[in-house]
């Protein structure tokens, strides 16, 4: 957690905060997607995570990468962006956060492929097939389409607000 983040929760305590993440989507020659199994919460996820105070998100999806996988990646779209209760996490502590994400593509274009051993315990690139018969997020289910077929527009889950 940073430190901007441990000063909000000092004051906030467990109360739900919205925040902004990223992800990134890699695919491999065959249409694999590169994800790592997260070590709290034991899901394969693609490599991403919280955007920083005055960070760029595009900045937040490469570093991401970098950390939690050792590659870096050059972004080419964003694929989607995502949000409501699928991305409404309780951590073990109490603390309470509603993500809003934005999926980027992106191609791996230096570094080793390898888990960090603290976020990320193992690392590998799934099918959609093998993706959906494993413990994966369920944001990703709405993404599904989007990584997935990566020459299509952006994507985005449409509105359900109308004025009464």
């Amino acid at each position: 957690m940073s430190e901007h983040l441990q000063r909000i929760r000092k004051k906030v305590g467990h109360d739900l905060l919205v925040l902004p993440s990223v992800a990134v989507a890699v695919l491999d020659e065959s249409g694999r997607l590169l994800v790592g199994r997260h070590a709290q919460k034991n899901l394969w996820v693609p490599p991403g995570g919280i955007v920083e105070a005055g960070e760029i998100p595009a900045d937040a999806a490469v570093r991401e990468t970098w950390e939690e996988m050792g590659v870096l990646v050059e972004l080419s779209a964003i694929l989607g962006v995502y949000g409501g209760k699928d991305l409404v996490i309780e951590y073990a502590n109490g603390d309470r956060t509603s993500y809003v994400n934005v999926l980027f593509s992106g191609h791996i274009i230096g570094g080793q492929l390898r888990e960090d051993g603290e976020e990320i315990l193992d690392v590998r690139y799934v099918t959609q097939e093998e993706l959906m018969s494993s413990p994966h997020p369920l944001w990703m289910d709405a993404a599904m389409a989007a990584i997935f077929s990566q020459n299509d527009p952006a994507h985005f889950q449409p509105p359900t607000w109308s004025p009464a």
